[in-house]
Parts: C-alpha cells; structure tokens; sequence
C-alpha cells in the first residue's frame, strides 16, 4: 500500500511539473507573439519619423542654400 502511495505521488508531482513545463512554454509563444507585433509597430513609426526627418532636413538644406545665395548677393551688391 505505501509503495502505491508512493508511486500516485511521484506520478502526480510529474504531471504537475508536465503541466507546469506547457504553461512556461505557451506563455513565451504569447510573449513572442507580443514581441514580434510590437517590433512591427515600432517599425513602422520609426520609418514615419525617418521619412519626417529626410523632409525636414532636405527644407533645412534648401532653405540654407537660399540664404546663401542672397547672402552672395548683398556681399557683391556692396563691393
């Protein structure tokens, strides 16, 4: 009887511990799921923020040339 006893505890602990072992792993499919929409999302703003900043910095560039230009003009509009 005790070693009956004994083998139902060892074969519950297992299952326990079976049960365990697929709880860990689906969660760390949820997680990765999680992980690889958020990598998705974070992607596509940070190519928004990219296609932004180009914008701006090609405007800047422009700009800058243009002041240039009227800068060459007023220094040889004073000579």
């Amino acid at each position: 009887m005790k070693h009956i006893k004994f083998l139902l505890a060892v074969a519950l602990v297992s299952v326990i511990a079976i049960s365990c072992k697929e709880t860990k792993k689906e969660e760390v499919k949820e997680a990765i799921e999680v992980v690889e929409e958020t990598a998705v999302e974070v992607k596509e703003e940070v190519e928004v923020v990219v296609d932004s900043l180009a914008t701006t910095v090609e405007e800047a560039a422009t700009e800058v040339k243009e002041v240039v230009k009227e800068a060459k003009e007023v220094i040889e509009a004073v000579k």
